[in-house]
């Protein structure tokens, strides 16, 4: 039907009569990169100025008015770089003169590929004017939607595989380019496409036939013949995986032939380095099989090309086991000679910051694990061989174990990171092992326990379990004590106490009831608190925290503590009875303590009392007695309730004789006619329990006037003239017996004072400050 075919209307000999299905230009996608950076709907939007449009069917041509139209060609794109001085548009000026000098069609194959999909991805690409607004020459708008309309839509993967079409040929990836060429529809008026395709076909079938005569000769076990048919497949078609496999399987190096590239995991990639050799300016395709992949499956080359004989490949898989194979090409392309294969390698990248200490009886190890690592794998062996190791333990990135070792020795500790690529976890990779050695070292066994005994003189004796073979010393630790068999340097040990003796004596018996011991662990051996002893003498005043540990070498263990206290001593102890059935107890009080004991023994009966210092220094301590004769001790009380207490060589002690007590009255003498005779003293003397011995007191009466109504009592023996006497020896003759007599004497008047004046006795001599003196009332003893 006329007027439906493109250019019908022309009568050109080069007009199109179809348009193309593929731009058929290597590199498509860099133009489409910057065309896109410029912001442009196609590529003559840069051919043209504002205003202008693009005439394609004859040529191409900017029209900029009526009659004015200049031919595009190599050297007006270059000029048009003035025009457009962003560095993208100069390089894409620069590209497309560079593509139009190769070949001049080209350029307008470009502009058509790209004007029919604007048209077809259009609402209404069937208008002229939709061509017209997209910058062409309304003279041809008509003819080219026409034609749009007729060529074949493509779909995105059907565009992507046009477009990359002729980035494969040329490198000879035959079988790239054959795959994308299946998912073309059929190339109809496109004549270039559809030749490219026809000799596509023709080398794809030549690689097939090299492939099945290398395959026969591997079957019927002939290597060499098979590789050199492999490699012709290869030549034809450099990125077939079947070829590339096959030459794996085959190829045998002959004397002289390089060795093989060395792969190796580095920071970023897997770095695969060649062989010392001279391979002068030798171009590589190098590629990289996947244990596990289909063997159809296509080939990932690695882009760059090695400097140095160096070639870092960055996309390995994680967790994938791969080989390279590095194919040297001719100058066209082609794989030119056999490949160089490297081993395969694992891409697991191994642990990192592993180590490793040692303790008693285990040995600890962390480490960090590769981000990509499902989990890590511990081979520990020893001198008795392999030893069981518990799960590890991960915070974040890093992992940490602990195992339990059953000897000393030389061990080796072994940490694999396990890695399972995604949707191919058959198919993880055990990274190569990061080992160390570890030596653990003997350690001393702990003290079981530690008990501490009051000694006289202020002495404390220790006595131990355990830590046989062990070197052990008490000491005082300056700040926190560590727990029981907390694992310790001997260096960082303070020093020995100074004021223990050295060295442990054989075992000795226990005594619990008084005794305190430290944290214990029961001791098979024995009852707790048997085995080696020593004695220490603590510094009064002080409360020390003793702990034991053990010491073998270099290593210690601690072990259990005892709280040891030794108080000042008390002094200055004194006794006051002061009621038949009340002590006043004097003493100094001993430093900084809190609270003081004191004992009282009376009749067969202990009685202890804790007294605070704050109300011993208010209101002082009086205690509660009989009569009877009683002692008393007083010592500082510990300020711990979990302190042994070291005394101070000997409690203060008073003793206070029974409450003896002296009695007078002064009776009147008897009436003689209008008169009476002299008074008459009456001493009494009463003892609990009995006689109360021969050293009683003597007593005296002494007078005192000062010649006024109201005389002053005498303040002491010598406070005037006695009046009367009575000795201790009398005083006891009357009491023998019962322990309760009366001695009376008559007052001698001559040696008194004139009248008025007052009595008052005294005891004298050396036992007066244990016998009480009981007074009348001071009106009976004035005389007037």
């Amino acid at each position: 039907m006329a007027g439906t075919d493109f250019g019908h209307a022309i009568g050109l000999p080069r007009a199109l009569s179809g348009l193309p299905l593929s731009p058929l230009v290597g590199g498509y996608g860099e133009l489409l990169a910057a065309q896109q950076t410029l912001g442009l709907r196609h590529l003559g939007e840069l051919l043209i100025p504002p205003g202008g449009r693009l005439r394609l069917l004859d040529g191409i041509f900017a029209v900029t008015g009526p009659g004015r139209r200049r031919h595009v060609g190599a050297e007006v794109l270059r000029s048009l770089r003035r025009d457009r001085p962003e560095p993208a548009a100069a390089w894409l000026l620069e590209r497309l003169a560079a593509i139009q000098e190769a070949d001049p069609a080209a350029l307008r194959r470009i502009l058509l590929y790209q004007l029919t999909h604007l048209l077809q991805d259009h609402p209404q690409g069937q208008l002229p004017a939709t061509a017209a607004g997209f910058g062409v020459d309304p003279a041809e708008a008509a003819a080219l939607v026409q034609a749009a309309a007729r060529r074949a839509r493509l779909d995105q993967g059907q565009r992507a595989a046009a477009e990359a079409l002729l980035d494969d040929v040329p490198a000879h990836r035959i079988r790239s380019a054959a795959r994308r060429a299946a998912l073309l529809p059929p190339a109809g008026e496109d004549r270039p496409l559809a030749a490219l395709l026809v000799r596509l076909a023709a080398r794809t079938a030549a690689a097939d036939t090299a492939l099945a005569v290398a395959r026969r000769a591997e079957e019927q076990g002939d290597p060499g013949r098979a590789c050199l048919h492999y490699e012709e497949a290869a030549a034809l078609a450099g990125d077939c995986p079947r070829a590339v496999r096959g030459l794996v399987r085959t190829y045998r190096p002959e004397p002289g032939d390089p060795g093989p590239p060395r792969s190796a995991l580095v920071p970023g990639g897997v770095e695969l380095r060649w062989p010392s050799g001279d391979f002068g300016d030798t171009r590589w395709r190098v590629v990289r099989l996947t244990r596990g992949e289909p063997a159809g499956a296509p080939l990932v080359e690695v882009p760059g090309r090695p400097v140095g004989g160096v070639l870092v490949d960055g996309g390995a898989g994680i967790g994938e086991e791969i080989r390279h194979v590095a194919l040297p090409l001719r100058a066209d392309g082609t794989v030119d000679g056999p490949p160089l294969i490297a081993a395969p390698l694992s891409v697991a990248p191994p642990v990192t910051e592993l180590t490793a200490v040692d303790g008693n009886a285990w040995i600890g190890a962390s480490w960090t694990a590769p981000p990509d690592a499902v989990h890590c794998e511990v081979t520990l062996t020893g001198p008795r061989g392999p030893v069981p190791v518990p799960p590890v333990a991960r915070a974040g990135s890093r992992e940490t174990l602990r195992v339990e070792v059953p000897a000393p020795g030389r061990y080796a500790l072994a940490v694999r990171a396990r890695y399972a690529p995604k949707g191919r976890a058959e198919h993880g990779a055990l990274s190569a092992a990061v080992t160390v050695p570890v030596t653990v070292h003997a350690w001393p066994e702990p003290v079981l326990t530690l008990t501490a005994l009051s000694r006289e003189a202020g002495g404390v004796e220790f006595r131990r379990t355990g830590a046989d073979g062990a070197e052990v010393r008490l000491v005082r630790w300056p700040g926190t004590t560590p727990a029981e068999r907390a694992e310790l340097t001997a260096a960082e040990l303070p020093p020995p106490l100074d004021w223990v003796d050295p060295g442990w004596t054989g075992p000795v018996t226990n005594d619990p009831a008084t005794s305190v011991s430290g944290t214990s662990v029961p001791d098979p051996g024995g009852p707790a608190g048997d085995g080696p002893t020593c004695v220490g003498h603590p510094p009064p005043g002080s409360q020390t925290i003793v702990s034991a540990v053990s010491v073998l070498g270099a290593r210690a263990v601690a072990g259990p503590s005892v709280l040891v206290e030794a108080p000042l001593p008390v002094t200055g102890l004194a006794l006051r009875r002061a009621a038949p059935d009340v002590v006043e107890v004097g003493f100094d009080w001993p430093g900084a303590a809190g609270t003081v004991t004191a004992a009282v023994t009376q009749d067969g009966r202990r009685t202890e009392l804790a007294v605070a210092r704050s109300v011993f220094l208010r209101e002082g301590l009086r205690l509660p007695v009989t009569p009877a004769a009683l002692s008393v001790e007083v010592h500082a009380a510990p300020r711990s309730a979990r302190s042994v207490l070291a005394s101070p060589g000997g409690d203060a002690r008073a003793e206070l004789p029974a409450d003896v007590a002296i009695s007078y009255e002064l009776v009147p003498g008897a009436r003689r006619g209008l008169r009476r005779g002299p008074a008459v003293l009456r001493v009494t003397v009463r003892t609990p329990g009995g006689a109360p011995g021969p050293d009683l007191p003597g007593f005296v009466l002494v007078a005192r006037g000062d010649g006024g109504r109201d005389p002053r009592r005498p303040s002491g023996p010598a406070g005037g003239p006695a009046v009367c006497r009575v000795t201790g020896a009398e005083l006891a003759a009357a009491a023998a017996g019962t322990g309760t007599g009366t001695v009376e004497r008559p007052i001698d008047t001559a040696v008194a004072p004139g009248r008025p004046y007052a009595l008052r006795g005294f005891l004298l001599g050396g036992a007066a400050s244990s016998v009480r003196l009981e007074e009348p009332p001071p009106p009976t003893l004035v005389v007037r």
